[in-house]
């Protein structure tokens, strides 16, 4: 007891308050359980699970990113899951918005945030494009209803890069996004495995009859299998990339045991890839081998790719070899365009398009591109099906939209691979680098073909490889000085 101007106080022990709260809880669950009220009783159980959870997020915002990093990653199976439910993409903003919730109230109480990294090419990049899409609300041709409904005119992309760029700061926070992409992978796989040997479960069936998704995923040659993203396509250049980054870092890496998982995450990624039948998917392993053999310092290594690469080229292309596997041959396909009726169909579409689009510099307008933009009225543009990334961003920005989102990709790129080159000089940590900026090179090249890119599964990928690229001169300080300390000593 102690006495404070002639009242005298008495200190609770946290023991003392643990129990209290631990009695009233269980008294709570026991009163609803009583009175047959369940789930009451359950959402008594899950606040003080809530409570510590929150908590620990803000004291370690890496949980807070995993949370969006699994809503996005697996975006898939949660709008196929509740595809009845309107506005279930609010949840992708929830998340967001939690990340920066304990972002902000952890960096007054520690160092680790260094918001100053925000401000880069990376973020003034996008924060142009940002603006440009804000803008498009006066273009005359567009619809404010379709601008509203878009998720490009919301600032939560511009908002989760600056949160990344001034996240990832530290070296182990980048071995722990390698590690946690490889367990989303590995969920991945093993849904894709229950995919083709037990068979598709009551969501994928409803979306796939519901959204007529089955025309292009059930076909006479084979089954094109989409595992836990949200069709084939996304998930071919998605593995496809997986594939060539896992499959770098592989190389990389010193550690013997964590070589072999990475090993086994890329093999896992060329499974997915040649089983989601997605044959514009074959470029994001190739083109990235190419940058690969641009930017990597080792001759050994840009030799060996080379060889790889038009390997896999002359397979392809010049070979029948395994052309009675229907994967294989559907693949093989890819490198003989004009053969392909639908590749013919997508080119004689985009022709009459450009027709339309030569007096609309601005596009037609946020949100109305493809057949899906029906809903808002029918226009000539909307009798197309987009198939194509930067076909939709043209449609919707016009030729100006495009080019300069275009540039904002391009100067993305070649920053990163600046600062790959010149900035960075260990050796582990530039080889992750290069695999994350051939890999999101290849999911560039692979976006002319499919609408993936701009899927919060790609996104997320893309951004947070971005924001180790951005920062990669500040944390090769600290490998550095890292060595130089146990050097001295």
């Amino acid at each position: 007891m102690t006495r404070n101007m002639g009242i005298a106080t008495r200190h609770i022990s946290p023991q003392i308050a643990l129990s209290a709260v631990l009695f009233i809880g269980l008294a709570a669950i026991a009163y609803h359980a009583l009175n047959d009220q369940l789930l009451k009783a359950f959402l008594v159980v899950l606040i003080p699970i809530a409570i510590i959870y929150i908590i620990l997020s803000i004291k370690r915002p890496l949980i807070a990113l995993i949370t969006y990093g699994t809503l996005c990653y697996f975006w898939g199976v949660i709008y196929r899951t509740f595809i009845r439910v309107n506005g279930i993409s609010i949840l992708l903003d929830i998340g967001m918005l939690f990340f920066l919730f304990c972002m902000i109230l952890h960096s007054p109480y520690s160092k680790d945030i260094k918001w100053r990294r925000s401000f880069n090419v990376v973020t003034v990049a996008y924060a142009i494009w940002f603006v440009f899409c804000f803008l498009e609300i006066v273009n005359p041709n567009g619809l404010t209803e379709a601008w509203v409904n878009s998720r490009a005119m919301y600032p939560a992309t511009l908002i989760f890069i600056i949160l990344l760029t001034a996240f990832f700061t530290r070296f182990k926070l980048v071995k722990a996004l390698i590690m946690i992409i490889a367990i989303f992978t590995t969920i991945s796989f093993i849904k894709l495995m229950i995919q083709r040997y037990i068979g598709w479960d009551q969501y994928e069936t409803t979306w796939l009859y519901s959204s007529e998704s089955y025309r292009t995923h059930l076909l006479r040659t084979g089954i094109r299998y989409f595992s836990t993203f949200t069709d084939a396509g996304n998930h071919g250049s998605n593995m496809g990339n997986i594939a060539l980054v896992y499959s770098i870092i592989f190389f990389y890496t010193k550690g013997e045991k964590i070589r072999w998982f990475y090993l086994a995450i890329a093999i896992m990624g060329v499974i997915g890839l040649f089983m989601s039948g997605t044959r514009g998917a074959m470029i994001v392993p190739l083109g990235g081998l190419v940058l690969f053999c641009l930017i990597n310092k080792s001759i050994k290594f840009t030799l060996a790719s080379a060889i790889v690469g038009i390997g896999i080229y002359i397979f392809f292309a010049f070979t029948y070899i395994g052309e009675s596997n229907a994967m294989i041959s559907r693949m093989r396909t890819a490198f003989k365009p004009t053969q392909d009726a639908s590749f013919n169909v997508r080119i004689e579409n985009q022709k009459k398009m450009a027709e339309y689009m030569k007096d609309r510099p601005f596009g037609e307008g946020i949100g109305l591109a493809g057949v899906e933009a029906r809903k808002y009225g029918n226009r000539y543009i909307t009798t197309f099906p987009v198939d194509s990334y930067y076909v939709k961003i043209w449609v919707q920005t016009g030729i100006v939209g495009l080019i300069l989102h275009i540039a904002v990709l391009l100067i993305c790129l070649f920053w990163g691979c600046y600062l790959i080159m010149f900035k960075v000089r260990n050796t582990e940590f530039r080889g992750i680098l290069t695999a994350f900026i051939c890999g999101l090179f290849g999911l560039m090249l692979s976006a002319y073909g499919n609408q993936f890119f701009g899927q919060p599964n790609t996104q997320f990928i893309l951004w947070t490889f971005f924001a180790c690229i951005v920062n990669s001169p500040y944390i090769d300080k600290q490998l550095l000085e890292e060595k130089r300390q146990l050097l001295t000593k």
